[in-house]
């Protein structure tokens, strides 16, 4: 057997090496006329459609530092809010294209919303008719599952899976020939 000569503290440094630390860093702001804000319509593969705050929506490439061992930090997903970067051999009226600068959070995004000279109606917006297209009402979903309140959906579920799929906190109610049924009675 081999012997543990240095004490095996070694492991814990290379396993902190790409830790980050606490983010104390400033937000970041649109700097140049280039850089749009921009909310995230699509993923593919290599890249997202994002649409911006002038309206357009437009195709980014996502940059090697996004990727592999940053994706924690910079978890990019539909809704998300970005800083995207213009092209400046572009064509600046119709652009075609852009790169990711920047994936803000939650809170990030909060303190976008209350700086003064920065127009993101639109963005507001597209996030609005998404919910409302999607019939997602996440906050009073979210309010009445932690509070473990029983929430009733009318999706259409078969007998075969109805017992198959586990739902947590959801009541499923399938009614085939008008039957009523009084909760009470339960």
């Amino acid at each position: 057997m081999v012997r543990n000569s240095n004490g095996g503290g070694g492991a814990k440094k290379q396993g902190r090496k790409f830790q980050n630390k606490n983010r104390t860093e400033e937000l970041r702001k649109s700097e140049d006329k280039n850089e749009l804000y921009a909310i995230v319509d699509k993923i593919y593969g290599n890249g997202l459609n994002v649409y911006t705050n002038l309206g357009q929506e437009i195709w980014c490439r996502i940059p090697g530092k996004f990727k592999g061992r940053n994706k924690r930090n910079n978890y990019i997903e539909v809704g998300a809010w970005v800083l995207v970067g213009l092209y400046e051999w572009g064509n600046e009226n119709d652009p075609k294209s852009c790169e990711l600068l920047y994936v803000y959070d939650r809170n990030d995004v909060e303190q976008l919303q209350n700086l003064p000279g920065v127009n993101l109606r639109l963005l507001n917006s597209k996030i609005n008719s998404a919910c409302i297209n999607n019939n997602i009402d996440a906050d009073a979903d979210a309010d009445d599952e932690e509070q473990g309140r029983i929430v009733f959906s009318e999706n259409i579920v078969d007998e075969a899976t109805m017992f198959a799929v586990d739902t947590g906190n959801t009541a499923i109610v399938n009614f085939d020939n008008d039957e009523t049924i009084n909760i009470d009675d339960l």
